[in-house]
């Protein structure tokens, strides 16, 4: 009997020091690599928003097929068509090497979802009840509030990867649509 209670505790104590020393809800392993579960949540919450965000946004391009718009705002939006579709494909590929990445991790206050959608339905109306610069404009004006969200929650997707190869395409995510913001704002100050 005390050769047992000698052994459960030369356990305990074993179990102490092999796992002690490393806070568990801290530290755990991912593809190999160590990662904070905070950091993970930050992560796939952002990379959720994003990937979300992309998959409306490769099909602005629609509500150009019956709006007349300018040749010039056409090839624009085309772009941020294009460029949404890539990197929506490439959150995919991510996702399908990293297990850990969650693109359906949005994780909105029921609040912050019905306000969404309310905005959502008030720039639709927007967009569909306007025509020639008031369109143009209402247009560049939600390309541009996407793209400063998209590129920010790239932003914040890379800084909580642990993946080189993540924080690198999250990186080039983010100034794609950096690069893309700005050619929207220069296109609506030439429009004043």
């Amino acid at each position: 009997m005390k050769s047992d209670g000698f052994i459960l505790t030369a356990a305990l104590i074993a179990s102490f020091l092999l796992y002690g020393c490393v806070p568990l809800e801290n530290a755990r392993t991912a593809n190999g690599k160590s990662f904070v579960p905070e950091k993970l949540e930050i992560r796939n919450n952002a990379a959720s928003l994003l990937y979300d965000l992309l998959g409306q946004e490769k099909n602005v391009g629609k509500i150009l097929i019956i709006k007349r718009n300018s040749e010039e705002l056409g090839r624009l939006i085309k772009a941020i068509a294009e460029a949404a579709r890539d990197a929506e494909k490439q959150l995919e590929r991510l996702a399908e090497k990293d297990l850990n990445l969650n693109l359906r991790a949005v994780q909105l206050p029921p609040g912050e979802k019905l306000a969404r959608e309310a905005v959502a339905k008030t720039k639709e109306h927007e967009l569909l009840f306007s025509s020639g610069k008031e369109f143009e404009f209402n247009l560049l004006l939600t390309q541009a509030e996407a793209l400063s969200y998209g590129w920010h929650l790239a932003k914040i997707a890379a800084e909580n990867s642990s993946s080189p190869e993540e924080v690198q395409s999250f990186s080039g995510m983010s100034l794609g649509m950096e690069n893309l913001y700005g050619q929207v704002i220069r296109k609506m100050q030439q429009d004043k």
